[in-house]
């Protein structure tokens, strides 16, 4: 759990900002935006973003629990809903890693990263923090929405914006 909560990586490329890090931040102002944004191998979608509004973690005391209010997809490219969708939201959701396994499902260890992961087989019907096109569905970059299956990536970026409204 250290590694994601310290965060890792190289910060002009691969990079995860820390647990600790994001959770400093959001304490800073009442409201948060989560957003999602996806550029495609492929030329029919140059790219994709969606919003999390209300988007807050907890401390570490409490895993880094994720709650969100409610998602919005970009009017014009919109990456549909893979976190808070139906049965398989992970609103509310404790941070798995390999050593701290709130899945009960191995899903660290099957999706090949660390993320909130859900308490069922299914663990996450997103993995941002896979490989990109890693021989296995599971542990490779997807985001299964409805707008279908997506594992075509070039980039994945997840940033925290402060909502005004």
């Amino acid at each position: 759990m250290d590694e994601y909560a310290d965060g890792f990586g190289h910060p002009h490329g691969n990079y995860w900002l820390g647990l600790e890090h994001v959770y400093n931040i959001l304490q800073n102002y009442r409201s948060f935006e989560l957003q999602v944004v996806f550029t495609f191998d492929s030329p029919d979608w140059n790219w994709v973003q969606g919003f999390y509004y209300g988007f807050n973690i907890s401390d570490r005391l409490d895993h880094y629990r994720v709650t969100f209010s409610f998602y919005s997809g970009s009017p014009t490219s919109p990456s549909g809903d893979s976190l808070t969708s139906g049965a398989y939201t992970i609103n509310g959701r404790p941070f798995s890693t390999y050593d701290s396994d709130s899945s009960n499902h191995d899903c660290p260890g099957r999706f090949n990263g660390g993320w909130w992961y859900l308490d069922d087989p299914v663990c996450s019907r997103a993995n941002v923090n896979g490989k990109r096109h890693d021989t296995s569905f599971e542990s490779s970059w997807h985001w299964q929405d409805d707008l279908g299956d997506r594992t075509s990536f070039h980039k994945v970026n997840l940033g925290v914006v402060r909502f005004t409204s």
